[in-house]
């Protein structure tokens, strides 16, 4: 189990729209992929030391786990199957209580709706099978895209999302997120501002043979 360095607890910057919107940009994409073991990145969205998600990766498959009560936007499956995976939303959707009708709020343990600390529950972002990929990321190179989060503070329920890339094959990087810090407010997603460094990174679609170079390196 690898913890990324840099993801747990970062400073937000605050900046006024729809209220006040706390946006994160980690100083460079952090690559959510594994060629090898599975790897787990929690996530402290508001840096209060509490993890509020964690992204998993294993060879061919991407998937985020939903600490506690909070929950991700989900396409739904058709009945009788349960849950759904992660949905891929696009710029300026507005993330709140009100959703298209195939998609919905879950947590990643869709039966029992709470997710201990440590439960192995994790809702599917995309996944490499035989048959194919299921995701609703396109194939390589892949596409930038959000998904939508919600998580509980003292004050309520906040809504937010993940800026991510990733693609069909199962992995992605993550440029950092965004929430509305009024509770039950909505958000719309936007690409979180990106450093300086990111511009060849994107610009040139080489995404993936980066985040692939940097897990070879941190295995050593």
């Amino acid at each position: 189990m690898l913890v990324a360095a840099g993801l747990l607890g970062p400073a937000a910057t605050p900046s006024l729209a729809q209220g006040t919107i706390m946006t994160t940009v980690l100083p460079q994409p952090a690559g959510i992929w594994s060629d090898l073991n599975t790897l787990l990145w929690p996530i402290d969205l508001n840096g209060d030391g509490l993890e509020d998600f964690t992204f998993g990766a294993s060879p061919g498959s991407a998937s985020l786990r939903t600490e506690r009560a909070n929950q991700v936007i989900v396409r739904l499956s058709p009945p009788p199957n349960i849950g759904g995976r992660v949905a891929r939303l696009d710029d300026g959707y507005a993330v709140g209580s009100s959703l298209d009708p195939q998609l919905a709020w879950l947590s990643s343990d869709p039966v029992g709706g709470y997710v201990s600390p440590g439960e192995w529950a994790f809702a599917s972002i995309a996944i490499a099978l035989s048959s194919g990929e299921s995701s609703d990321w396109p194939g390589s190179p892949g596409a930038r895209g959000f998904i939508g989060i919600g998580f509980e503070l003292d004050d309520g329920f906040h809504y937010g999302y993940f800026d991510v890339h990733m693609v069909a094959e199962g992995g992605g990087v993550l440029f950092g997120w965004a929430y509305n810090s009024i509770p039950n407010a909505p958000i719309f997603a936007s690409p979180v501002p990106e450093p300086s460094t990111w511009a060849l990174l994107i610009g040139g679609g080489v995404l993936m043979l980066w985040f692939r170079r940097k897990g070879n390196e941190r295995r050593g």
